[in-house]
Protein backbone atom coordinates (compact mmCIF):
# COMPACT_ATOMS: atom_id res chain seq x y z
CA UNK A 1 0.00 0.00 0.00
CA UNK A 2 1.37 3.42 -0.95
CA UNK A 3 2.01 5.75 2.00
CA UNK A 4 0.08 9.01 1.72
CA UNK A 5 -2.54 7.75 -0.72
CA UNK A 6 -6.07 7.55 0.65
CA UNK A 7 -7.87 4.83 -1.30
CA UNK A 8 -11.60 5.26 -1.70
CA UNK A 9 -13.92 2.28 -1.06
CA UNK A 10 -14.87 0.21 -4.08
CA UNK A 11 -18.02 1.58 -5.72
CA UNK A 12 -17.84 -0.20 -9.09
CA UNK A 13 -15.88 -2.91 -10.93
CA UNK A 14 -14.24 -2.01 -14.23
CA UNK A 15 -12.03 -4.35 -16.21
CA UNK A 16 -9.60 -2.97 -18.75
CA UNK A 17 -8.47 -5.50 -21.36
CA UNK A 18 -5.47 -4.50 -23.46
CA UNK A 19 -5.39 -6.33 -26.80
CA UNK A 20 -1.89 -5.76 -28.14
CA UNK A 21 -0.58 -6.43 -31.64
CA UNK A 22 2.56 -8.59 -31.59
CA UNK A 23 2.92 -8.98 -35.36
CA UNK A 24 6.28 -8.66 -37.08
CA UNK A 25 5.68 -5.04 -38.11
CA UNK A 26 5.72 -4.01 -34.45
CA UNK A 27 9.51 -4.21 -34.70
CA UNK A 28 9.32 -0.91 -36.61
CA UNK A 29 10.87 2.15 -35.03
CA UNK A 30 9.35 5.13 -33.21
CA UNK A 31 10.57 8.74 -32.86
CA UNK A 32 11.98 7.65 -29.49
CA UNK A 33 14.44 5.32 -31.28
CA UNK A 34 12.86 2.21 -29.79
CA UNK A 35 10.62 -0.33 -31.51
CA UNK A 36 6.87 0.03 -31.44
CA UNK A 37 6.69 -3.18 -29.38
CA UNK A 38 9.10 -1.72 -26.80
CA UNK A 39 7.09 1.51 -26.74
CA UNK A 40 3.94 -0.51 -26.02
CA UNK A 41 5.63 -2.26 -23.11
CA UNK A 42 6.79 1.07 -21.65
CA UNK A 43 3.33 2.62 -22.07
CA UNK A 44 1.61 -0.31 -20.34
CA UNK A 45 4.03 -0.27 -17.41
CA UNK A 46 3.70 3.47 -16.90
CA UNK A 47 -0.08 3.34 -17.17
CA UNK A 48 -0.25 0.54 -14.57
CA UNK A 49 2.05 2.49 -12.24
CA UNK A 50 -0.23 5.51 -12.48
CA UNK A 51 -3.33 3.43 -11.82
CA UNK A 52 -1.75 1.58 -8.88
CA UNK A 53 -1.28 4.82 -6.95
CA UNK A 54 -4.70 6.22 -7.77
CA UNK A 55 -7.11 6.59 -4.87
CA UNK A 56 -9.68 4.83 -7.09
CA UNK A 57 -7.55 1.74 -7.66
CA UNK A 58 -9.89 -0.64 -5.80
CA UNK A 59 -12.40 -0.27 -8.63
CA UNK A 60 -10.12 -1.48 -11.42
CA UNK A 61 -8.95 -4.80 -12.84
CA UNK A 62 -6.70 -5.52 -15.80
CA UNK A 63 -6.05 -8.25 -18.34
CA UNK A 64 -3.59 -8.26 -21.22
CA UNK A 65 -3.86 -10.22 -24.48
CA UNK A 66 -1.17 -10.34 -27.16
CA UNK A 67 -1.73 -11.54 -30.70
CA UNK A 68 -0.34 -12.04 -34.17
CA UNK A 69 -2.10 -14.75 -36.17
CA UNK A 70 -3.17 -16.25 -32.84
CA UNK A 71 -3.93 -14.75 -29.44
CA UNK A 72 -2.47 -15.49 -26.01
CA UNK A 73 -3.47 -14.34 -22.54
CA UNK A 74 -0.44 -12.51 -21.19
CA UNK A 75 -2.09 -11.40 -17.94
CA UNK A 76 -5.38 -12.88 -16.69
CA UNK A 77 -7.93 -10.71 -14.87
CA UNK A 78 -6.05 -9.16 -11.95
CA UNK A 79 -6.86 -6.34 -9.50
CA UNK A 80 -4.80 -3.29 -10.39
CA UNK A 81 -3.14 -3.37 -6.96
CA UNK A 82 -1.71 -6.80 -7.79
CA UNK A 83 -0.62 -6.17 -11.39
CA UNK A 84 3.16 -6.20 -11.92
CA UNK A 85 4.05 -2.80 -13.37
CA UNK A 86 7.66 -3.95 -13.85
CA UNK A 87 6.78 -6.91 -16.07
CA UNK A 88 7.64 -7.20 -19.74
CA UNK A 89 4.59 -6.23 -21.80
CA UNK A 90 6.35 -6.42 -25.17
CA UNK A 91 3.59 -7.92 -27.36
CA UNK A 92 6.09 -9.53 -29.73
CA UNK A 93 7.27 -12.05 -27.12
CA UNK A 94 6.19 -15.39 -28.55
CA UNK A 95 4.68 -13.72 -31.62
CA UNK A 96 6.04 -11.98 -34.72
CA UNK A 97 3.69 -13.35 -37.39
CA UNK A 98 0.77 -11.75 -39.23
CA UNK A 99 -2.05 -9.58 -37.90
CA UNK A 100 -5.36 -11.15 -36.90
CA UNK A 101 -7.19 -8.64 -34.72
CA UNK A 102 -10.19 -10.96 -34.56
CA UNK A 103 -8.15 -13.53 -32.65
CA UNK A 104 -7.40 -10.95 -29.97
CA UNK A 105 -10.99 -9.72 -29.87
CA UNK A 106 -12.33 -13.25 -29.52
CA UNK A 107 -10.13 -13.88 -26.49
CA UNK A 108 -11.10 -10.49 -25.04
CA UNK A 109 -14.79 -11.24 -25.50
CA UNK A 110 -14.51 -14.46 -23.52
CA UNK A 111 -12.64 -12.72 -20.69
CA UNK A 112 -15.08 -9.79 -20.67
CA UNK A 113 -18.18 -11.96 -20.55
CA UNK A 114 -16.67 -14.11 -17.80
CA UNK A 115 -15.82 -11.05 -15.73
CA UNK A 116 -19.34 -9.62 -16.04
CA UNK A 117 -20.93 -12.98 -15.34
CA UNK A 118 -19.08 -13.38 -12.04
CA UNK A 119 -19.07 -9.73 -10.92
CA UNK A 120 -20.80 -8.98 -7.58
CA UNK A 121 -24.45 -8.04 -7.96
CA UNK A 122 -24.20 -5.09 -5.58
CA UNK A 123 -21.72 -3.09 -7.70
CA UNK A 124 -22.03 -1.84 -11.30
CA UNK A 125 -19.60 -3.69 -13.55
CA UNK A 126 -18.23 -2.81 -16.98
CA UNK A 127 -15.43 -3.71 -19.38
CA UNK A 128 -13.29 -1.57 -21.67
CA UNK A 129 -11.43 -3.45 -24.41
CA UNK A 130 -8.54 -1.42 -25.87
CA UNK A 131 -7.29 -2.74 -29.21
CA UNK A 132 -3.86 -1.66 -30.48
CA UNK A 133 -2.54 -2.52 -33.92
CA UNK A 134 -0.14 -1.05 -36.44
CA UNK A 135 -1.09 -2.63 -39.73
CA UNK A 136 -3.60 -4.28 -42.01
CA UNK A 137 -5.84 -6.90 -40.47
CA UNK A 138 -5.70 -10.44 -41.93
CA UNK A 139 -9.51 -10.72 -41.75
CA UNK A 140 -11.09 -7.25 -41.38
CA UNK A 141 -14.59 -8.49 -42.14
CA UNK A 142 -14.39 -11.15 -39.43
CA UNK A 143 -12.97 -8.65 -36.94
CA UNK A 144 -15.76 -6.17 -37.63
CA UNK A 145 -18.40 -8.87 -37.27
CA UNK A 146 -16.94 -9.84 -33.90
CA UNK A 147 -16.69 -6.20 -32.79
CA UNK A 148 -20.38 -5.71 -33.64
CA UNK A 149 -21.25 -8.74 -31.53
CA UNK A 150 -19.20 -7.48 -28.59
CA UNK A 151 -20.68 -3.98 -28.79
CA UNK A 152 -24.19 -5.43 -28.51
CA UNK A 153 -23.46 -5.78 -24.80
CA UNK A 154 -24.02 -2.29 -23.33
CA UNK A 155 -21.57 -3.03 -20.52
CA UNK A 156 -18.64 -3.58 -22.91
CA UNK A 157 -16.91 -0.72 -24.72
CA UNK A 158 -14.26 -1.07 -27.41
CA UNK A 159 -11.58 1.60 -27.82
CA UNK A 160 -8.89 1.34 -30.46
CA UNK A 161 -5.61 2.93 -31.45
CA UNK A 162 -3.53 2.80 -34.59
CA UNK A 163 0.23 2.82 -33.96
CA UNK A 164 1.57 4.57 -37.05
CA UNK A 165 5.11 5.28 -38.20
CA UNK A 166 6.00 8.83 -39.14
CA UNK A 167 5.70 9.14 -42.91
CA UNK A 168 4.29 5.62 -43.33
CA UNK A 169 0.63 5.89 -42.34
CA UNK A 170 -1.68 3.25 -43.84
CA UNK A 171 -5.15 4.81 -44.29
CA UNK A 172 -6.89 1.43 -44.66
CA UNK A 173 -5.46 0.17 -41.36
CA UNK A 174 -6.29 3.46 -39.66
CA UNK A 175 -9.88 3.42 -40.92
CA UNK A 176 -10.35 -0.20 -39.86
CA UNK A 177 -9.12 0.46 -36.30
CA UNK A 178 -11.37 3.51 -36.09
CA UNK A 179 -14.39 1.48 -37.20
CA UNK A 180 -13.80 -1.09 -34.44
CA UNK A 181 -14.32 1.51 -31.70
CA UNK A 182 -17.69 1.81 -29.99
CA UNK A 183 -17.43 5.59 -30.29
CA UNK A 184 -14.86 6.47 -32.98
CA UNK A 185 -15.05 10.16 -32.11
CA UNK A 186 -13.56 9.74 -28.64
CA UNK A 187 -12.61 6.07 -28.51
CA UNK A 188 -10.06 6.02 -31.31
CA UNK A 189 -6.66 7.67 -31.69
CA UNK A 190 -3.70 7.47 -34.05
CA UNK A 191 -0.46 7.52 -32.05
CA UNK A 192 3.25 7.57 -32.89
CA UNK A 193 5.03 7.23 -29.53
CA UNK A 194 4.94 5.67 -26.07
CA UNK A 195 3.83 8.78 -24.18
CA UNK A 196 0.78 9.42 -26.33
CA UNK A 197 -0.08 5.73 -26.10
CA UNK A 198 0.19 5.79 -22.29
CA UNK A 199 -2.22 8.72 -22.16
CA UNK A 200 -4.68 6.97 -24.46
CA UNK A 201 -4.53 3.73 -22.46
CA UNK A 202 -5.12 5.59 -19.21
CA UNK A 203 -7.95 7.73 -20.56
CA UNK A 204 -9.65 4.67 -22.05
CA UNK A 205 -9.49 2.28 -19.09
CA UNK A 206 -10.34 4.96 -16.51
CA UNK A 207 -13.36 6.29 -18.39
CA UNK A 208 -15.76 8.02 -16.02
CA UNK A 209 -13.09 8.62 -13.34
CA UNK A 210 -11.19 11.89 -13.20
CA UNK A 211 -7.54 10.86 -13.39
CA UNK A 212 -4.68 12.97 -14.65
CA UNK A 213 -3.07 11.51 -17.78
Amino acid sequence: MDIGVIHTPQTFSQLGILVLDGSGSMAGSTPGKISKAQAVSAAVREMLTRMSVSRHMRNFYFAVITFDGQARVHTPVTPVADVDDNADYDPMRGHGGGTNIGAGLREAQQIAEGFLRTAPDDLPASVVIVVLSDGLDFDPTGSMRLADEIRNNPRITICSTYFAEVGALEPAAQDHLRALASNPGIGFKTIYDAETLRKFFLASVSAGVNLSV
